[in-house]
């Protein structure tokens, strides 16, 4: 605690002592009395309302303690350490922008105090403020080199910037400092991971564990790690010691239910992916209602509500029709609005289409997510086959009249084809493929090929034709995105779809096209892990890769096939 002068007068030199010495020994109670006392006493005395705040704050008494740092900046604006403590205050309130500003202050009176330079970096981090924290950050470690937390810290905020070869720098630099940083391996874990690196991912998360055997993230990520690799007891049994040390675990059941699922576990992987809403991620992503998720009752109005991407609802409204058949229900469901022409000429005509903003509780009786639907319709492989082989139906007269503009009276062989994927999803990146190896595998002679593909795709066309001399059509009345109605006849006038793993996959699998999805070797749960079919749709073959991020063999068995 810096000292500080006061020129008016204040309380005599005892009564100050006191204060101080009462502070120093951390006779606290003693020494609040004290404070207070002179602030009664004597309202412009400075320091009494710095230990004041101080003392309120230990006590979590935040917002008293932030009238009295406030009180104390206001009678001595030069000093750092009060404005640093304000900014605390406001931390543990949630006020982050008082909180940014306070460190900002104290950070401009003193720039080497080491503490406001991380209070600011940390608070920057929170605000979403990543470049800015980046910056802080360095300072933060130019002042202490060897302050493993906030090389901790720089790795977190390099992973919200994608930098994820820098994370790992500032991880390991972490752990050099201090090797029993559990929580930093973790994090060095799932860098791996999301390199695709699952060796080194595991041998991360062991050495979390072995530091830490409380580590419940570390259980759990080492078993998502583990299942990648096929190692599905194993998995299965670090979430179990997860649970061991904290029953009702919501990550732990909800990551076991994705292993179950990738090892062809059906029943108890929807059982247990319920979890969900529990989870982290999802904890406020629930439809809020009074009603009563439905539980396999007859006769009810259920309001049935999307909750993942549009590839989930294309593949999960595969139940809906089910529903109303097996459980006499009157549906009212939210989808995507570019589904709705698709969904309303393919799924039962009493269906109404509502969203979480239209729908009034009177006008149902409970509810579920679309996902949710499978814990009572897909329980087993039997019940898929009612939809096996497609249930979505595409406009005939719309792909006759494309089809006719394609290719007229020839016998040219049309192939639509697409090759990456948005997803924000972790390993997501490694189902892209590029357009020019992916064309280069399977172009051949009579080969017409039809851009299926989302987003802006006209710069890698035109690369790909000045580069092989290859062209890929584009059919620019259908917008891949937004028309969804438009874009499933387009693929309807297809011979065959070869696509990576995105959304042009359910959708082709949905309306029983011919489908070539090519696989990463770490892919989608939905997959599985082995074979060339899946159970969700017929019209699909499988094409893995045996390496992450090699594409050589399942493009050596395409090319094959498409020759065939």
């Amino acid at each position: 605690m810096k000292g500080y002068k006061d020129n008016n007068s204040g309380p005599d030199k005892f009564l100050i002592n006191q204060l101080i010495v009462n502070y120093q020994n951390k006779n606290y109670t003693k020494a609040k009395n004290l404070a207070e006392k002179i602030t009664k006493l004597f309202p412009n005395y400075f320091l009494a309302w710095k230990i004041l705040g101080f003392l309120l704050f230990e006590e979590n008494k935040i917002n008293e303690s932030i009238g009295s740092f406030s009180n104390a900046t206001k009678l001595n604006p030069k000093d750092y350490e009060t404005y640093n403590n304000l900014g605390r205050a406001y931390l543990v309130i949630g006020k982050l922008n008082d909180a940014e500003i306070a460190f900002f202050q104290s950070t401009s009176l003193k720039s080497d105090y080491f503490p406001a330079q991380y209070n600011l970096a940390m608070t920057y981090a929170k605000l979403g403020k990543f470049i800015e924290a980046e910056e802080i950050y360095k300072i933060v470690i130019k002042l202490n080199p060897n302050y493993a937390q906030a090389y901790y810290h720089l790795g977190n905020n390099f992973v919200k910037l994608n930098k994820t070869e820098r994370a790992e720098k500032a991880y390991k630099r972490a752990i050099e400092i201090k090797p029993d940083y559990s929580i930093c391996f973790n994090n060095l874990g799932a860098i791996y991971w999301g390199m695709g690196r699952f060796e080194e991912s595991e041998k991360n998360y062991k050495k979390a564990i072995t530091i830490d055997p409380n580590n419940l993230d570390a259980y759990c990520n080492l078993g998502v790690t583990l299942q990648y690799m096929c190692k599905f007891e194993e998995a299965e049994d670090n979430y179990k010691k997860a649970l061991k040390i904290k029953p009702n675990y919501p990550e732990a059941y909800s990551n076991w239910a994705l292993t179950l699922m990738y090892k062809g576990s059906l029943k108890e992987s929807f059982e247990l992916s319920e979890w969900r809403w529990k989870t982290k991620k999802n904890k406020n992503k629930k439809f809020e209602t009074n009603k009563p998720f439905w539980n396999n009752e007859n006769n009810k109005i259920i309001y049935v509500w999307r909750e993942q991407g549009i590839g989930d609802e294309i593949m999960y409204c595969s139940m809906i029709d089910e529903l109303i058949e097996e459980k006499s229900a009157k549906i009212i469901l939210n989808c995507d609005n570019r589904l709705k022409p698709l969904f309303q000429r393919s799924l039962n005509k009493k269906i109404q289409y509502k969203d979480d903003k239209s729908i009034l509780e009177n006008e149902f009786d409970c509810h579920i997510p679309m996902a949710s639907l499978a814990n009572f319709l897909r329980y087993d492989l039997e019940k898929f086959k009612k939809t096996f082989k497609g249930y979505l139906n595409y406009n005939k007269d719309k792909t006759n009249q494309i089809r006719s503009n394609l290719i007229g009276e020839s016998t040219i062989k049309i192939i639509g084809i697409s090759w990456k994927t948005t997803s924000t999803k972790e390993l997501a990146t490694f189902r892209n493929i590029t357009l020019k190896e992916l064309i280069k595998s399977i172009n051949g002679p009579n080969v017409k090929f039809i851009n299926l593909q989302y987003g802006n795709t006209t710069e890698e066309i035109l690369k790909l034709k000045k580069e092989i001399n290859v062209d890929i059509d584009t059919f620019s009345d259908i917008d891949n995105f937004n028309d969804i109605d438009g874009l499933a006849s387009l693929m309807a006038a297809c011979d065959s779809i070869v696509t990576i793993d995105n959304s042009t996959a359910q959708l082709a699998g949905s309306l029983g096209l011919n489908t070539k999805l090519l696989l990463s070797s770490a892919p989608d749960v939905r997959w599985g892990h082995t074979g060339t079919s899946c159970f969700w749709y017929s019209s699909i073959k499988i094409y893995r890769q045996i390496n992450l991020g090699n594409w050589n063999h399942p493009l050596k068995q395409l090319e094959q096939d498409l020759k065939n």
